[in-house]
């Protein structure tokens, strides 16, 4: 029984020292500074599925590849139309970036353009993207805020999971709400 209290404590006591360390925690990711502490984005591998093959079939064209993430509203929600996210082991050079994410009944949804470039299967719109202040804070921190105040609704920081593997995104998902 002392064992178990022990483990308890221990949990507890390391999980206040994290929220209050001066810095994000020291895992790969995209963490938001509240009054409570560090909050971490839930990280989604975004697999974009090519939607209407049989326009393509039909010689109509092709279609937008679409990556769903699960829910209608991402699991942090934050008031502040202009939030800092801090950014760990994502280098900018790799490209970071801030879209806006489509809103359905019981998912969101990132529609990409395909290319007949295996490399770039499926980018990003540029209508989609939203312009980024990107400052260094340490080392292998970034300071991430969007440059002008954002309306209301879903949003994703979507960085390549792996510099060498151009082709996996992985997004850090949020939503601003009043």
């Amino acid at each position: 029984m002392r064992t178990k209290g022990s483990i308890i404590i221990g949990l507890v006591f390391a999980a206040v020292v994290v929220a209050q360390q001066p810095g994000p925690p020291p895992l790969a990711g995209v963490y938001f500074r509240s009054p409570a502490g560090w909050i971490g984005l839930p990280a989604n591998t975004m697999l974009p599925f090519q939607n209407g093959v049989g326009r393509w079939l039909l010689g109509f064209g092709q279609s937008d590849a679409i990556a769903e993430s699960p829910g209608p509203h991402a699991a942090f929600q934050t008031s502040n139309s202009k939030p800092t996210f801090y950014v760990r082991g994502f280098a900018p050079t790799s490209g970071i970036y801030l879209v806006k994410q489509i809103e359905k009944q019981d998912y969101r949804a990132i529609h990409m353009p395909v290319s007949g470039d295996f490399r770039e299967w499926a980018h990003l719109r540029k209508s989609d993207l939203i312009d980024l202040d990107i400052t260094h804070d340490k080392e292998d921190v970034l300071l991430v805020t969007p440059k002008a105040a954002l309306k209301n609704g879903e949003y994703a920081i979507v960085s390549v999971f792996e510099p060498k593997i151009r082709g996996i995104h992985v997004s850090f998902d949020f939503g601003v709400s009043p």
